[in-house]
């Protein structure tokens, strides 16, 4: 009973984990916006955004925001 117990904390906590890292990743930008790339500054990023838009390759509508592991860091992220 115990073993069963355990293993049911263990598996809840997993789960709950799981969702968890899930949620920050994907509430950290609205839906349908995809990492596109990695820039050095604000400004690399947001050129390459309005690069992209330009070319048409994504929408106009992109973000950048730092990185949250290392905020020296800009991602790019877009819809298309």
């Amino acid at each position: 009973m115990r073993t069963r117990i355990t293993a049911l904390a263990v598996t809840a906590v997993a789960a709950a984990a799981m969702v968890l890292g899930t949620a920050s990743t994907a509430s950290a930008v609205g839906g349908g916006y995809m990492i596109r790339g990695h820039y050095a500054s604000q400004a690399e990023c947001q050129a390459a955004g309005a690069a992209g838009a330009a070319a048409h390759i994504w929408s106009p509508l992109f973000i950048c925001k730092p990185f949250a592991a290392q905020p020296s860091v800009y991602e790019l992220w877009v819809r298309y």
